[in-house]
């Protein structure tokens, strides 16, 4: 572990850190509680949906408004998002809290989801600069572990604090996370930028970077692919558990996929990784890719817990390698723009696959898990058929 302890050792390295776990938690934790806070208030689940929806579609459709918006200005202007964001989950506590009508916490939702710092964006894009050209790869790594143990953590948090106190308080105590992360990461960004300068040029005035950068075009295909098969899994693992007499064990098969990922991102942090970034996450794509199949023929519980292990480990390579693969492939001035629009795809995706694994639950199991295992394999050859457009 010598490269986390004198990554940790440079100035800025501990602090930006800790904005990316107080960003990766609250992200991982807004949906259940938007969904347990607003189903407490109203005693409706569609408004609660609604207000979900509402929230996930103004992150998603402006992050890369958002993302372009801190490329122009410098990673300091992520701060500029953070007030907005607590003020509108403010109003939508309140809202909920006062009982008020649903339009106005959907209104509420869709403010706080327009308003999200890209917290996550703009920390990629210091890591280099803070970690210096030889941990950078340890950088990436660590932003990539603790969005692995969010993803496990702030959906066990929110449901015990919605458990012991309630889900308004779950809510509540979101309110100031990725506000005070995007404020920590600006004081941050000052001595990074005073280290590592960025260039500015003219952005596409619709597509933006996307428009400019044919390795970030095929990235975003790999993601909207790899996101549509983790969306069906999610739907798919809680009706092989439920099938099963023990719904509450879904949550083991998503638990192991996690920790191969972390596995797999604290190795590459080390830097026992020798490859190019390129041909580390075309690796992880097929690891991820690979395994799948095999939920098909052994549909159980069991089965698809030894697989999604395997597969999460792929998963954990490819992420930190797309971290450095993304200086590569686009303009160090608009890296972070580039990350939000990989971060719209991956959610596009999930919400697709999620959408047509429910619809396929009617016909079994076996068909999502087709549908996860084919987008699986879908990512993995685009990326191998586009690989030269990976090249910097």
């Amino acid at each position: 572990m010598s490269s986390y302890r004198a990554l940790f050792a440079r100035r800025g390295a501990r602090t930006v850190a800790l904005s990316c776990a107080l960003g990766w938690l609250s992200f991982s934790s807004y949906g259940l509680a938007i969904v347990l806070a607003v189903q407490a208030a109203t005693g409706s689940f569609a408004v609660a949906g609604a207000a979900i929806g509402a929230f996930s579609a103004g992150s998603a459709l402006l992050a890369p408004a958002r993302g372009r918006f801190v490329d122009r200005r410098g990673p300091r202007a992520v701060a500029c998002f953070a007030a907005p964001h607590a003020a509108a989950l403010g109003l939508l506590v309140a809202a909920c809290a006062s009982s008020q009508r649903s339009a106005l916490i959907v209104a509420a939702a869709a403010l706080a989801g327009a308003c999200v710092p890209p917290l996550i964006a703009t920390a990629r894009s210091l890591w280099p600069a803070v970690a210096g050209a030889d941990l950078g790869r340890t950088g990436h790594a660590v932003n990539a572990v603790l969005g692995d143990l969010a993803r496990v953590a702030g959906p066990v948090l929110t449901g015990l604090l919605a458990a012991l106190a309630s889900p308004l308080v779950a809510l509540g105590v979101l309110v100031p996370g990725a506000a005070a992360g995007a404020v920590l990461l600006a004081v941050a960004a000052r001595p990074a930028q005073a280290r590592a300068p960025v260039r500015r040029r003219p952005a596409d005035r619709v597509l933006g970077v996307l428009g400019e950068s044919a390795g970030l075009r095929a990235l975003v295909g790999c993601e909207l692919a790899l996101g549509m098969s983790l969306g069906a899994l999610e739907v798919a693992a809680p009706v092989i558990a439920a099938s099963g007499g023990a719904a509450p064990l879904a949550a083991l098969p998503l638990a192991l996929f996690a920790l191969g990922s972390v596995a797999l991102s604290l190795w590459s942090g080390t830097g026992s990784a020798r490859h190019p970034a390129r041909e580390r996450y075309l690796a992880g794509t097929v690891v991820l890719a690979a395994p799948l199949p095999l939920c098909v023929a052994v549909p159980t519980l069991a089965g698809i817990s030894a697989v999604l292990l395997v597969a999460g480990a792929g998963f954990g390579l490819l992420t930190v390698a797309l971290f450095e693969l993304l200086d590569e492939v686009v303009d160090a001035a608009r890296a972070v723009e580039a990350l939000t629009w990989l971060t719209t795809a991956q959610g596009a995706g999930m919400a697709t696959g999620a959408a047509a694994g429910g619809a396929l639950a009617r016909g079994g199991v076996v068909d999502m898990l087709v549908l996860a295992a084919a987008a699986a394999v879908a990512a993995a050859g685009l990326a191998i058929g586009r690989r030269e457009m990976l090249l910097p």
